[in-house]
């Protein structure tokens, strides 16, 4: 049988209220839910807390023991995120967006613009970096039309078509 949460938590319900209806992203919502369900007695086990969430056990009883451990304001404090550096320098960008803007521009891919930088600006790009960059920020599509099939039947298609 699972063990009964015994803990106490602080914060008034009208906090705890206030605090989830201010909170930004699910992460922070959840980790303030677990503790209003917590203090009104909703919930008596972390495995009940976690199935209404759609968390686990284990998470549920992670974040009581921050909670108790540190408070709350390191409970709500979100640390993911991951390694958000830069790769595109303010010099790559705004020759990218000076090939990508013109309208006579003679780029037909995203490879060719990659080879452009990196002749011209003297920095090397990744593929995915740029790619997204274009697509993020100019709504770009290089993308050139493909020849039709060299070993295109022509009598093959004629059944095809309609008369």
């Amino acid at each position: 049988m699972p063990k009964k949460i015994t803990i106490e938590i602080k914060e008034s319900v009208e906090f705890l209220q206030k605090e989830h209806s201010k909170a930004k992203g699910i992460l922070k919502k959840d980790r303030i839910k677990t503790l209003l369900y917590i203090k009104q007695d909703k919930y008596q086990f972390q495995s009940d807390i976690g199935k209404k969430l759609g968390r686990t056990e284990k998470t549920i009883r992670d974040w009581i023991k921050e909670y108790v451990k540190f408070g709350l304001s390191t409970l709500i404090e979100v640390k993911s995120g991951g390694n958000n550096t830069r790769t595109i320098s303010d010099k790559a960008k705004s020759f990218i967006a000076e090939k990508v803007l013109d309208v006579n521009t003679t780029i037909t891919s995203y490879v060719e613009l990659q080879l452009l930088i990196e002749e011209e600006v003297k920095e090397k790009v990744a593929y995915g970096a740029l790619y997204s960059h274009c697509r993020r920020n100019y709504k770009s599509k290089l993308k050139v039309a493909r020849k039709s099939h060299h070993k295109k039947d022509e009598k093959a298609e004629e059944l095809f078509k309609k008369p």
